[in-house]
Order: structure tokens, then C-alpha cells, then sequence
């Protein structure tokens, strides 16, 4: 079996994140970190050597994680205030980084977190779900996929996803917060279950793994076609920002190039079934759109496993 081959199970279990890149993260080049340590688009409130906290908006915080230094986050993710509650956005990748973000709320709003919402399922996204808890006593939302994928190898974990708080998985949620509400919009594309959290007042997109940005995506557990739709789906929103689930802050020109790194892998994928390619083949032929050539690359099999997502998805799956 190709080792990019995973189940669920193996995934989680094996990497505790869709990351899964962390030796390589620790030997990224200089001028990678410091592309990253230059793209802030807001102010900074808090600042670690692992991530920092931009003030988007009047209430409105976006977590930018930093992954060349000790992973307390890995994943982005958000702090969002209103009047009657205070929503962090993902549990990230351990307790002292999730208890970092819930101690951050609580300094920035003057208010504990009251809620917590997870994007899917992946390790990087729930791992710090007990230091998510740790601070105040939110309740945690997630879909019952993103639940129970979730449970699979995280036993000590079990006792907060038993009581998670379903979301909806075909209609949106609203998150009302008194003076302003959230949207919690299900959809699909990196996994079988993700969602996006939506603010239309300031205009501003959670996108968990869906948008990666400054960085090529991870597909370990996508299904292309649906990520493609999900991605256009949310740029016609036309929001002002959109946080990624890795990669600095976006904004629609951003975004823009991300779909077309994904159109291209589509295409790179099409010609490999048009020659006669392998995905390892056609991999290593790729090369990235002209328009993000400087993107950041933290796997060498990366480009294979996007090509060969493609493949399975058409019918041509690698052996």
C-alpha cells in the first residue's frame, strides 16, 4: 500500500494533525519564517513565538499560528464578543494552546469563553479540547461527524466529545451573541464535515482547513470536487477577510490564488489521467501557478497526495 494512503483512524492516530509535517516544519528556511513573521494585516494584541492574536474588528480576534516554533496551536482560529458571550473558534493542537486562547478571551472581552467551535475533526483542530474547558465552562460545538471522527484514537478525550453540542450538518446554525450573531455554515471538501463560521458585521469568514493560505493545502482526507464548490462558495460571500486554517490572514485577492491552485492541481490531475501518469508521476512534474510560486511547501508528497485525491475521486485510484 502507498504510504500516502491513510484511513481516519490511521491519520489521527498516527499524526494528531493535518499538519503532519511537523519534522519538516523545524527545519523550514529562514526566509519561509520570516515571510511569515511579515504578514500581519492588523494589530497585534498577543504575540508568542508559536502564533499571534490580530484585532480584525471591534471584538473580532483572528489567531495566526506560526508553525516553526514550539506547536502549542498549529491551526489558526479566532475570539469572537458579543453582550451575552464569547466564542473561541477551533481547540487547537494541545491544552496549553487552547488554555492560551480561552485565557486570551477572557483578558481581551473581560468575559470567559462561553463557547467553543470546532471546524472538523482533525487533531490539530480538537487535540487541545480539555485546555478549551479549562477556562470557564463553554460548550463545545461540532457536527456529529467532526464528533465521533474526532473519538476515534482520542480516548482520553472522550468524556468532553460525549457531550458535545450537535450542530447542525445540513442547515446553517446562528450563534446569537445579543449584539451580533454568528453563522456556523456546514459544508464539505477537506473532510466529510466541515464548517465555516461567518460574521457579516464586520464581513469576516473562519474558514477552517477549507483555505489555506501562503502554503500548499494538505488533502489527506478531501474530496476535491466538493472542496473546489466550498472555496468558490465562500468567495462569492465577498467578505473583507478570511482566516484560514493555516497561513496568514487573507483577503479576496488571496483567495483568488488559492482557487487557483486548486483548479490547477484539478488540471494537473486530468492530464495524468489523459497520459497515462501515476500520481507520484504527475507529482513530481507539478509546479505551482506562477502566482504562488513562493508558497510554502512542508511535504515533498504533498503535491502526489492532491493529485491522487483527484484520482480516486475520478476513478483512477493508486494502488
Amino acid at each position: 500500500m502507498s504510504d500516502l494512503v491513510y484511513s481516519r483512524r490511521d491519520f489521527l492516530c498516527r499524526s494528531a494533525t493535518c499538519a503532519a509535517h511537523l519534522g519538516i516544519l523545524s527545519a523550514s528556511p529562514l526566509w519561509a519564517r520570516q515571510l511569515w513573521a511579515a504578514q500581519e494585516r492588523f494589530p497585534v494584541v498577543a504575540s508568542e513565538p508559536w502564533g499571534r492574536l490580530e484585532r480584525v474588528a471591534e471584538g473580532v480576534w483572528a489567531l495566526v499560528s506560526t508553525p516553526f516554533q514550539d506547536g502549542a496551536t498549529l491551526c489558526n482560529g479566532g475570539i469572537v464578543a458579543g453582550r451575552n458571550g464569547v466564542v473561541v473558534i477551533e481547540a487547537f493542537a494541545t491544552d496549553a494552546g487552547a488554555r492560551w486562547m480561552g485565557e486570551q478571551a477572557t483578558r481581551l472581552t473581560g468575559h470567559a469563553p462561553t463557547h467553543v467551535v470546532l471546524t472538523h475533526y482533525h487533531g490539530d483542530h480538537t487535540g487541545g479540547l480539555r485546555g478549551a474547558k479549562s477556562v470557564g465552562a463553554p460548550a463545545v460545538l461540532a457536527t456529529p461527524t467532526t464528533r465521533d471522527y474526532a473519538r476515534e484514537g482520542n480516548d482520553p478525550l472522550n468524556d468532553i466529545l460525549n457531550r458535545v453540542t450537535p450542530l447542525d450538518a445540513i442547515r446553517p446554525t446562528e450563534i446569537d451573541l445579543g449584539d451580533r450573531s454568528l453563522v456556523v455554515v456546514p459544508r464539505q471538501g477537506h473532510t466529510a464535515s466541515d464548517v465555516t463560521i461567518e460574521l457579516s458585521d464586520p464581513s469576516v469568514v473562519f474558514c477552517g482547513d477549507l483555505v489555506w493560505n501562503e502554503m500548499f493545502p494538505n488533502y489527506v482526507d478531501a474530496t476535491p470536487s466538493r472542496l473546489t464548490q466550498a472555496v468558490r462558495l465562500m468567495r462569492l460571500a465577498d467578505a473583507e477577510t478570511y482566516v484560514p486554517g493555516h497561513g496568514p490572514l487573507a483577503d479576496r485577492d488571496a483567495l483568488d490564488r488559492y482557487i487557483d491552485i486548486l483548479d490547477h492541481v484539478e488540471d494537473a490531475a486530468r492530464r495524468a489521467i489523459a497520459e497515462g501518469m501515476t500520481a507520484a508521476e504527475a507529482g513530481a512534474r507539478f509546479q505551482l501557478p506562477e502566482s504562488t510560486s513562493e508558497w510554502v511547501l512542508f511535504n515533498p508528497a504533498y503535491f502526489e497526495r492532491a493529485i491522487g485525491s483527484w484520482l480516486a475521486e475520478l476513478g483512477h485510484p493508486q494502488p
